[in-house]
């Protein structure tokens, strides 16, 4: 295998969908929701077959460019999207050992094309969320800082940087290249006049983009802004005719349609004022953006209310690996006419909470197998489902291993913890396996899979099970049941001492999710306890009239389902109930 060069070998590249998403809202990548003009579709419709055989040319575009920025053509160099004229920018201009230096966080490209061309990246954090600080920039400077890379309105907290401020920068340090991406301009209140600098200062270097204001996204148009010898210095790193003949035609078309610019720039502001204003009313914190999306910090709830929007097939931009964002969605202003569904996707339901074993899986033929089958390895006889059942209902062995090693040791058979999981879990589940994966694929849904989706107008679903966390997700995944579970606390999640019957599972969902109302359904004496303690309303799942309903009750189950296949007519019958109190 050859490899890439050891700049190259460790950057992880930036990651692409390989299909169109087909959702209800496409609010993850700052596109235009509007799309493009119809004179633009027009034009494209007016292309001629001579003009897509050859080689495109970019006269007229930087023509019409140069008279709407008040500059001259050779100020002017059209690129194959904003992301080209970064990449052309810093290959030009950052040699080996060379810094580029920015705020962090913001666009991700211009840190890989750094380190792809053997250069170093530096980021700065902000002072304050989130206001551009020109001096914090300043302070770290170095000897080796050759690039400063500032996004106006910056991607993704939505701040502007003054004039003022990027002035500072360029008179103070002329020998540095500042690159000026204002992408996001178009859609700020009161847009900085930037463009004027390109004629004060012979270090700006101005880029922007045609995919989020003019909607041309699909066909990548970008432009670099800069004095003529820059530009020209430029030319010398760019591919030859990287701007397609279709890309040029519409951005010409664009230029030319100020109104639909305009009705652009107002319907986002709109739009966006809107978003921000909801969101404040939900109790979240929005910011202030002059882009044409909003950061939002969700909280505890972030992840919560990204599984709701995903449920509801709406896409926003999530920041899990990012420390500083990992409580944050970027959202993409959608259309005026679009924001009911964003709300009405967050409305707030009842939860329900179910434990696995017992309540949503049958597991009479594996885990309940899994017991029997290890403790007749060990103790060479052996047990009943009575004995099993009895163990369980005496309440603290919640988790099959520790109930098994008590099994084991009230027969006089001591083993350590460790091998008798080495030989259960070799019984029950070996994800390694190829075909079946244990016993585990013995268990059977104890409900209609279509009644979440029956449910899941008025409920939202959670699980709270003293199964390991892959093992959850193996078995709601083959029964095409995951997508449905808003949370999943298992025993992976939480420490052993805080285990059922401790309600710490169930304090972290009530904590992390947001409902009118909550329940629980389990079938264990652990179950009703670590609810009772939650100060959550929870119900036994056991036959009626027996043993184990009483055990349940007597407990503090409110009451008792006998088959939770009625899981539809138990709860029409619990909310008739609560209605008429």
């Amino acid at each position: 295998m050859i490899k890439p060069k050891k700049a190259v070998e460790n950057i992880t590249p930036y990651s692409t969908p390989k299909y169109a998403q087909i959702c209800n809202l496409k609010l993850d990548s700052n596109e235009n929701p509007y799309g493009a003009s119809k004179e633009v579709l027009y034009a494209l419709k007016e292309l001629t077959a001579a003009q897509i055989s050859r080689y495109p040319h970019y006269g007229e575009l930087v023509d019409k460019l140069a008279q709407k920025f008040n500059l001259f053509d050779d100020q002017i160099l059209p690129t194959n999207g904003a992301d080209e004229a970064l990449n052309v920018i810093i290959n030009t201009y950052l040699d080996k050992d060379n810094e580029l230096l920015c705020f962090m966080p913001t666009f991700a490209m211009p840190k890989l094309y750094a380190t792809s061309c053997l250069g170093k990246f530096r980021s700065v954090d902000y002072y304050a969320k989130w206001i551009f600080d020109a001096d914090k920039l300043i302070e770290n400077i170095s000897d080796t800082t050759k690039i400063i890379y500032i996004t106006s309105p910056n991607n993704p907290t939505g701040e502007c940087a003054t004039v003022e401020d990027i002035e500072k920068i360029l008179l103070n340090y002329p020998y540095i290249a500042l690159i000026l991406d204002v992408t996001y301009i178009n859609f700020a209140n009161n847009p900085p006049d930037y463009y004027s600098l390109v004629n004060k200062y012979d270090n700006i270097f101005i880029v922007k983009s045609f995919s989020k204001d003019f909607g041309l996204a699909g066909l990548r148009l970008g432009v670099i802004l800069s004095q003529s010898q820059n530009v020209e210095q430029c030319k010398k790193v760019i591919s030859p005719y990287s701007v397609n003949a279709a890309a040029i035609c519409a951005g010409i078309a664009s230029i030319d349609n100020s109104e639909y610019e305009k009705y652009i720039k107002d319907e986002i502001k709109t739009s966006r004022e809107a978003l921000f204003e909801g969101l404040c009313e939900m109790g979240f914190k929005p910011y202030k953006s002059e882009a044409n999306f909003i950061l939002c910090d969700f909280g505890r709830y972030c992840d919560f209310i990204n599984w709701k929007l995903e449920n509801a097939n709406i896409k926003v931009r999530s920041f899990k690996n990012s420390d500083v964002l990992k409580n944050c969605l970027r959202i993409t202003t959608p259309r005026v006419q679009d924001l009911s569904i964003f709300f009405n996707a967050l409305n707030k339901k009842d939860m329900l909470v179910f434990d696995l074993d017992g309540v949503i899986f049958d597991v009479s033929n594996s885990y309940r197998l899994a017991i029997k089958e290890t403790f007749k390895y060990f103790a060479n006889k052996e047990i009943s489902d009575n004995e099993i059942q009895s163990a369980k209902e005496l309440g603290g062995l919640n988790c099959d291993w520790d109930l098994t090693k008590y099994l084991l040791e009230s027969h006089g058979v001591n083993i350590c913890l460790g091998d008798i999981i080495k030989v259960f879990q070799n019984i029950f589940f070996n994800p390694e396996a190829s075909g079946s994966k244990g016993i585990i694929d013995n268990e059977k849904l104890a409900l209609d899979p279509q009644i979440f989706e029956k449910l899941s107008d008025k409920y939202d679903f959670s699980v709270f099970t003293g199964r390991p966390k892959v093992e959850a997700i193996y078995s709601l995944e083959k029964f095409g049941i995951l997508k449905y579970f808003c949370k999943i606390i298992s025993q992976d999640d939480i420490e052993k001492e805080m285990r059922k019957p401790h309600p710490e599972g169930l304090n972290r969902i009530k904590k992390e999710t947001i409902y009118n109302d909550i329940c629980y359904f389990g079938d264990t004496i652990d179950d009703i306890y670590a609810a009772v303690a939650s100060n959550t309303t929870v119900f036994g799942v056991a036959k009626q009239n027996t043993k184990t309903a009483k055990i349940l009750l007597d407990a503090g189950a409110q009451n008792i389902i006998n088959d939770i296949s009625k899981l539809e007519e138990f709860l029409n019958i619990k909310d008739s109930i609560n209605v008429n109190n």
